[in-house]
């Protein structure tokens, strides 16, 4: 799978089609089918016949042993080991023999997973365990004695759920954020840095506010910074997985690192209360795609936006990404609304007034052809 900086994004589709590959599809075999037992069940002694036929291997959750050996087998290399939610098995050394590149990937499906069995795994399958990826979901545990098994490669890819990403070592790998994107829109703030060194259906944003137009602009960046709110703008509008990398704030500030200065989406990495107003500013959280003048919790690795209360409206304010904000340059049009009666262009200048009654289309005298902005909407003029 992920092998270099150059892997490409697997979307929603992909990932289903993954999945269904990690959690034991092969042949139509129940995954109780392919070990040989002992001990009631709790330890695994081998492969039966339809184990040896599978593509993938899940190990139950509730087998606590892996005997030496044990997946030794001649037959087609096996692309995914799976250690089910729940699951914590011991491993024997020597889990493939004396087998060269026996597997394709890992995914420790939880959090039960200790790091010393974790560390067994790894050392299980020594030198010839040429891993390319190993995805470890919803783990919170320490993490930097790992790298003291050597199998940790610079050509292996460590992904984790992004919120548990840490400036933690994990030997010479690369470590990955993964993104799981269920709307068009969250926010995020992380503990560390977060690169799309490839691309992907992912688009980053922070916010400031103009006074000169009464706006709250959205500005596109080009990463996620350590500990700083951000939108993410899925472009899907789908389910869908990124792996994004982690990389050190020490050696990267990017070319748009004012645009967080100026940033007024606030970050937290711990579940943080937040009243309605805070000082000279007012509060609004992210819900179902609006933010909202509001008082609550922001869950932890969220972001809230602050306005000044001097120009903050009472009412949610509504997010338009238009087509046009796909790029880093020019500066982004797409912006939140503040004042019902004007009309902005997609370079952010106004462009006409008018009563609050009026509609746009008796303007069309004083505008040209093109698209405006009012009240948080879209119009175009042909």
């Amino acid at each position: 799978m992920i092998k270099t900086t150059k892997r490409r994004l697997m979307t929603g589709r992909l990932w289903l089609v993954m999945l269904l590959l990690l959690t034991g599809s092969m042949t139509g075999y129940a995954q109780s089918d392919c070990f040989d037992y002992e001990d009631e069940g709790k330890t695994i002694t081998g492969l039966t016949a339809k184990g040896l036929a599978a593509t993938s291997l899940t190990i139950p959750a509730t087998v606590t042993k892996v005997k030496s050996g044990a997946f030794n087998y001649s037959s087609a290399k096996v692309s995914a080991l799976v250690i089910e939610d729940g699951g914590n098995p011991a491993f024997a050394s020597g889990l493939f023999g004396e087998l060269a590149n026996p597997l394709g990937d890992i995914q420790i499906m939880g959090s039960s997973m200790t790091v010393e069995n974790i560390k067994a795994l790894f050392t299980s399958l020594g030198a010839q365990g040429a891993l390319s990826t190993v995805y470890i979901e919803g783990y919170s545990g320490e993490w930097s004695d790992i790298a003291e098994t050597g199998v940790l490669t610079a050509d292996v890819s460590v992904a984790l759920p992004a919120a548990l990403v840490t400036d933690q070592q994990f030997g010479n790998a690369k470590v990955y954020g993964r993104f799981e994107i269920t709307k068009e829109i969250i926010t995020f703030c992380g503990n560390v840095t977060f690169l799309d060194a490839t691309g992907s259906n992912m688009l980053f944003y922070v916010a400031d506010y103009k006074a000169e137009d009464g706006r709250l602009h959205i500005r596109r960046v080009e990463y996620i910074a350590k500990g700083k709110g951000v939108l993410i703008h899925n472009l899907e509008n789908t389910s869908s997985y990124a792996d994004l990398e982690r990389i050190s704030t020490d050696t990267y500030t990017g070319t748009d690192a004012s645009l967080y200065e100026a940033n007024m989406l606030v970050g937290v990495t711990t579940p943080t209360e937040i009243g309605n107003t805070d000082g000279t500013m007012t509060n609004y959280i992210l819900k179902d795609g609006a933010f909202h003048p509001t008082s609550g919790t922001v869950k932890a690795n969220k972001a809230y936006l602050q306005l000044p209360t001097s120009v903050a409206p009472a009412r949610a304010l509504t997010i338009d990404f238009d087509e046009e904000g796909t790029s880093l340059t020019p500066t982004l049009p797409t912006s939140l609304k503040l004042e019902g009666s004007n009309y902005y262009d997609l370079q952010g200048r106004r462009v006409a007034s008018a009563e609050a009654n009026s509609s746009l289309f008796t303007l069309h005298s004083s505008l040209k052809k093109g698209f405006y902005i009012n009240n948080g909407k879209k119009y175009v003029i042909r």
